[in-house]
């Protein structure tokens, strides 16, 4: 079974109900979680007149009482000057990538877009509001993400490299939903301010570098459940590496995913079986 099928299901899914579905699973999961606050549900109502003259209690919704992380629009605002060798290494991987999309997968080669602009990299980081890793930014100074999700480049299975407006955008929606959740248990565990999207599935989920110690290590995260650093390797690179490796070799990656041309000539990721 390939992704193609359940990527489609996802992306006409998600397309109605991702935001409120973000919404009532971090609360959900909140009340879920051992130790979290629980609150009692809001009075409801009724649908006949009140004849009272009490003025009805306000409606009070809980509030995070640790720090979320975000700081969103208060990003530094000049990149961190991008080491030489992360350049090369990074330019290196694509190089391999590129080139077997040229030869066996050219639809999905046409989806790379062109390189993003310090200004827009720089506009990225302000929105975000947390310093941007260096291999994410020699990552967008080659392809500023892909051109939607369809038959794009995606790291396997799902993951379609965010552009510069992606990576400021989805960190707006999670930390809002974090935010408005108002539960401590959820910061860290479903999502933290100083996470940096760099892909995306369609369907709410994707994946993030963990820049609170500044280390950005890589990790993924689902909106229904948490986040996890132990299905990929430490950095985007390094994934992006092992990608170019099964592109070559016909290989699997990421726990058994194995690349595959579509009729249409564009790369896809078939199941583990």
């Amino acid at each position: 079974m390939r992704k193609g099928w359940g990527r489609a299901v996802v992306i006409a899914v998600a397309s109605v109900v991702i935001v409120l579905g973000l919404v009532f699973a971090v609360t959900d999961r909140g009340g879920r979680d051992k130790g979290a606050r629980s609150y009692p549900a809001p009075p409801t109502t009724p649908r006949t007149p009140s004849y009272s003259t009490a003025a009805a209690a306000p409606t009070t919704r809980p509030t995070l009482t640790v720090d979320s992380g975000c700081r969103l629009g208060q990003g530094p605002a000049e990149l961190a000057p991008v080491p030489e060798a992360t350049t090369r290494r990074v330019n290196a991987a694509w190089d391999r990538v590129e080139r077997w999309l040229k030869a066996n997968a050219p639809t999905t080669a046409k989806t790379l877009r062109p390189p993003a602009t310090i200004a827009r990299i720089a506009e990225a980081q302000r929105k975000t509001g947390v310093a941007l890793p260096a291999e994410l930014v020699a990552f967008l100074l080659r392809h500023d993400g892909v051109s939607g999700i369809g038959e794009s480049f995606a790291l396997p299975p799902f993951h379609h490299l965010a552009s510069t407006e992606t990576v400021a955008g989805q960190a707006k929606v999670m930390c809002e939903v974090l935010i408005s959740s108002g539960l401590d248990g959820n910061v860290g565990s479903w999502w933290h301010g100083r996470f940096v999207p760099v892909a995306v599935d369609g369907g709410g989920d994707g994946l993030f570098l963990d820049q609170r110690t500044g280390t950005g290590r890589l990790g993924d995260w689902n909106h229904e459940g948490s986040v996890s650093f132990d299905r990929s390797p430490a950095t985007l690179t390094e994934l992006l590496e092992q990608t170019a490796t099964a592109l070559e070799t016909g290989g699997t990656v990421a726990g058994g995913y194995r690349p595959v041309v579509t009729a249409n000539r564009a790369l896809d990721w078939e199941f583990p079986r």
